[in-house]
């Protein structure tokens, strides 16, 4: 799917959902705070219970809230981290339709840049530390295993001390979870490529350790190079409705791969499902899902559920509700303007400062270029009527606009949002025709070159005078 930019009227659930979410932020309620059961909740908010559920499985699957059941039952605040931003990335890229093979992709990068600055920025009690994660050795037991490989991963995100690159790290690799969870039934050639990628990051670590750039750096490639050849052979099946609910539920011994991430809740479990649906029957914009009714049967939930679900898709746009005869669940466009104006309540300038945007914007164009130059629909839209003049963030957001990857083009429109010292001035014209007829003669080594020529360029303007 491609991000559209502009969202639908927000239904009564979504709108709630702003409010209460407003509530919490404004309010600083620490973790365990008592919000109200449904019925309180639909008082103070004036609306029915409906309304009400539809607004606590939004904010629940942002990470905000947790329902209680029980005596004490009822809605609690959850502490707000960083996490409900990773949640809300890899839930969109995920209803988005990201493929393993644009979430490897997009990992190499950011994994890539991660290492980079870890290597530069670590010293000796930090190294020591992150070698003695693998200290215990290697066992048979994949629990302590992929618990030893999630610590090391986390590890060298915080040591990076760039929160852009911490945010898409962990957003890509539980999307990635997700995603394999609703590829096959099984995990067992997931577990087999995380114990080979294991070995591959003790040895990563060891070259950290010791300084020894270029052995990171080889380590790094063999572990996305066996990741590579999981997404190549991990046996695919088409999984009923019921099955992808289920999977992506599980909890306890059957959930090993969930050491990664935690379960999805019922209402997250069917959004992903039936987004998982659009991707597999490869169902473009306008397509009918079903009614409610023949969607619960598929899907195995109650009206209740399916209908919290939904409204987490209607909220960025993945499905819309048919009219007439004909209707039922379509397929919509997902609005990456909602993502961007969600994550900046969630995360406030937490990334407006990180050094990591501008070299991570410049890997993430260049790949993104790649994709154009290969997409004859792509060029096009990119190449009609663009504007003259041109300033290095325009030319950005319109190359995220028309990249054919959208994980990639995705990634592009956040760190684009958090790079406020962008120079709005217009780029150079003549680097600019050049670079726009290397895409129109579809040269794939001039192109990428004059966009990074243009783009250093683009960063060394003067601010505009007035």
């Amino acid at each position: 799917m491609t991000a559209a930019s502009t969202p639908a009227p927000a239904k009564l659930g979504d709108q709630i959902a702003g409010r209460l979410e407003a509530l919490i932020r404004d309010e600083s309620w620490p973790s365990g705070h008592y919000l109200g059961n449904e019925e309180a909740l639909a008082r103070r908010f004036g609306t029915s219970r409906t309304a009400v559920r539809e607004a606590i499985a939004i904010t629940e699957w942002l990470g905000l809230v947790e329902r209680r059941r029980g005596r004490e039952g009822g809605l609690y605040g959850c502490a707000v981290t960083d996490d409900p931003a990773v949640a809300l990335l890899r839930n969109f890229l995920f209803l988005d339709g990201a493929t393993l093979t644009q979430l490897l992709r997009a990992r190499q990068i950011v994994e890539g840049l991660i290492l980079d600055r870890v290597a530069e920025r670590i010293g000796a009690d930090e190294a020591e530390g992150l070698a003695r994660l693998f200290t215990a050795g290697a066992d048979e037991d994949p629990r302590a295993h992929l618990n030893r490989l999630k610590g090391a991963v986390d590890r060298m995100s915080a040591l990076a001390g760039a929160p852009l690159l911490q945010l898409f790290g962990g957003a890509l690799r539980h999307c990635f979870v997700d995603r394999t969870r609703t590829t096959t039934l099984t995990d067992t050639a997931y577990l087999a490529a995380s114990h080979a990628v294991e070995q591959h990051r003790r040895a990563l670590v060891e070259a950290i350790c010791t300084f020894d750039h270029p052995r990171m750096l080889a380590e790094q490639t063999r572990a996305m190079d066996t990741w590579r050849d999981f997404v190549r052979t991990v046996p695919r099946q088409r999984l009923t409705g019921v099955e992808m609910v289920d999977r992506l539920t599980l909890t306890g011994a059957d959930a090993l791969i969930y050491e990664f991430v935690r379960p999805a809740k019922r209402a997250e479990a069917v959004a992903r499902a039936i987004a998982q649906t659009i991707a597999d029957q490869d169902l473009g914009e306008g397509a009918r899902l079903g009614t409610e009714l023949e969607l619960t049967r598929e899907y195995g939930v109650s009206r209740r559920m399916f209908r919290e679900g939904i409204r987490i898709l209607e909220r960025f746009g993945v499905v819309r509700q048919g009219r007439g005869k004909s209707g039922g669940l379509r397929v919509g466009r997902p609005h990456r303007e909602v993502l961007l104006d969600t994550l900046r309540g969630l995360t406030a300038d937490r990334y407006s400062h990180d050094d990591s945007a501008g070299p991570l914007l410049r890997l993430l164009l260049l790949e993104a270029v790649r994709g154009v130059l290969a997409d004859p629909t792509a060029r096009a839209g990119f190449l009609a009527t663009p504007p003259e003049p041109m300033s290095a963030p325009e030319l950005a957001g319109r190359i995220a606009c028309h990249c054919p990857d959208g994980v990639i083009g995705t990634l592009i429109a956040i760190t684009l949002a958090c790079s406020a010292d962008l120079p709005p001035a217009p780029l150079p014209a003549t680097p600019l025709a050049a670079f726009l007829a290397a895409i129109e003669t579809v040269d794939p080594f001039a192109a990428p070159r004059r966009l990074d020529a243009l783009w250093a360029a683009g960063q060394s303007l003067p601010p505009p005078t007035f």
